[in-house]
């Protein structure tokens, strides 16, 4: 080998191994702005998923208050329809308890 091809390989590995660094440098420039992009996302959904639980509870909280609302109602008319014997149902749910404490 004669020695400018000894300095054009040279040259040509060096070349080589610049081009290879610009490429890793690019290369973790692009990672990390996959990165970012990821963690927005993720960031994004996490608040949309918080935010619907978040509605679901309320959606919830508002139905049992309804429905609570509702059955007492109800329990009302029936204890003012039947008196006597929500007053029946009541000594025998006393007396049952009695029964049960005893043991």
């Amino acid at each position: 080998m004669s020695p400018d091809s000894k300095t054009s390989t040279k040259a040509t590995a060096e070349t080589d191994i610049e081009a290879v660094v610009h490429q890793l440098a690019a290369l973790r420039e692009d990672m990390s702005r996959l990165a970012e992009t990821v963690s927005g996302i993720a960031g994004r959904r996490g608040s949309r998923m918080a935010a619907d639980i978040a509605e679901g509870f309320d959606e919830a909280k508002h139905y049992a208050e309804s429905k609570g609302r509702s059955a007492e109602a109800q329990l009302e008319e029936s204890v003012a329809a039947h008196p006597f014997m929500t007053i029946g149902l009541a000594v025998g749910a006393g007396f049952l308890v009695g029964a049960l404490s005893r043991r």
